[in-house]
Formats: structure tokens, C-alpha cells, sequence
């Protein structure tokens, strides 16, 4: 069900990308192409975009987020605007690696990351606080954009995650969010200044157990 904001009120839905070749990997600078299942899947995507008043499209600039939203932005006929900023984050040596290979590679600093998380970051990966405060301030860049609009903003897990959890859940809530699903849809609105939730947002949006990390699955 779709719950409408009475006016002025800045509408944002978050989508992550469709599928990839590298998914159950760690996959944040890697570029790859969308999968031969994530294509198939873009009309999905598509079908739960047109209930939204969407004004424009905001993407990351990696392949797999540009082929999510030209989908959107071709089938609906949208304007599409890239940001670097929408990134997901630097795993740097872990890039393309699965759990059970960083592990091999090095188990006492694999441990260490997983006690700390987030705070201790990949070796040679963007420190977490750092990828935090880039997603935080992309976000509310394009929320001052939109002004009182409706967007959609194409973009990876893990900026989803982020940026939920600095504006919008607690740590201990954040840890139990999961990895959204490829292709799923979070709405978030802010009014004069402050992020919510419409009713039963988190209720609906489909999550799934992180494939890089089972570890940090826990129902929310």
C-alpha cells in the first residue's frame, strides 16, 4: 500500500541494483555488469516505480546501477542524474572475494573485522566513517534537490544501510537490518529537516542474508 505525504514533504526511494555476476562477494568498486538474471529481472523494477510520482532518477555511476535506472528512467521517460558520491564502499584487497576466501587469507584480521564492525574497514578498503559522511552528505544533497518532489536514488546495499543507519535507526537496529534484496525499495521522506519512515516501510521491504557476510543476518 502507498502512503502519501500530505505536502511538503521531500520523498526519496531508495532501490538497490539488480543482480550480478559477483553477487555473494565482497563487490564495492568492482564494476561489474548487471547479470543475465538481474536483466531479467529490470521489468520488475520497473513495475514498482509507477506507483511513485517520480520526478527524476539519481544514480551511482557504476555499471550496475546505471543499467537499474536507465531501465526506470527509459520505460518511464525520466531524466537521469550520476553521482560518484552513490558509490558503494572501497572493500579494497576483499574486492571480489567471498567470505570463505578473505578468511583463508587472512583469518585473525577477518575475525577483528567481524568483531568490529563497521569501524575496522577491508585492508586498503574507504574507512567506514569516511564512506558514512560521503553517502550522508550525497543523500541530503539530492533530498535539497528534490525539494518536495519524488526521486528515485539507484544505489548499493550498503549506502542503503549506512544512511538509514545515521538518520533514520538505532546501532542496535542497524545491525538487524539485513542486505536489501537486488531490486528492492526503501521510501524514506523528510520534513523540514527530518528523516522518517512512512507508516510500514520497514515492515514491507524485502531483505535477505548478506551473501559476503552471513554472519551479520539477524531478523529485523
Amino acid at each position: 500500500m502507498m502512503h502519501a505525504p500530505s505536502g511538503g514533504v521531500c520523498r526519496l526511494v531508495l532501490v538497490r541494483h539488480e543482480h550480478t555476476a559477483l553477487a555473494g562477494t565482497f563487490c564495492g568498486q568492482s564494476d561489474p555488469p548487471l547479470s543475465a538474471v538481474g536483466k531479467a529481472a529490470l521489468q520488475n523494477v520497473v513495475r514498482r516505480m509507477r506507483p511513485y510520482p517520480l520526478q527524476c532518477v539519481y544514480s551511482s555511476d557504476l555499471r550496475r546501477t546505471q543499467q537499474t535506472a536507465s531501465a526506470i528512467t527509459q520505460m518511464l521517460r525520466l531524466p537521469l542524474h550520476l553521482r560518484s558520491d552513490l558509490s558503494e564502499i572501497a572493500f579494497g584487497d576483499w574486492e571480489g572475494l567471498d567470505w570463505q576466501r578473505v578468511v583463508a587469507r587472512n583469518p585473525e584480521y577477518a575475525q577483528r573485522w567481524l568483531a568490529n564492525y563497521p569501524e575496522l574497514h577491508a585492508p586498503g578498503g574507504e574507512p567506514f566513517a569516511d564512506f558514512r559522511q560521503r553517502v550522508n552528505n550525497a543523500i541530503a544533497t539530492i533530498a535539497d534537490e528534490v525539494s518536495n518532489g519524488c526521486a528515485a536514488v539507484v544505489t548499493h546495499a550498503g549506502v542503503i544501510r549506512a544512511f538509514l543507519g545515521e538518520v533514520l535507526l538505532s546501532p542496535e537496529q542497524t545491525m538487524q537490518f539485513s542486505t536489501p534484496d537486488y531490486g528492492s525499495t526503501i521510501e524514506v521522506w523528510r520534513r523540514n529537516g527530518t528523516w522518517m519512515f512512512p507508516i510500514a516501510t520497514l515492515e514491507s521491504a524485502a531483505v535477505s542474508e548478506d551473501p559476503a557476510n552471513p554472519h551479520l543476518r539477524t531478523k529485523l
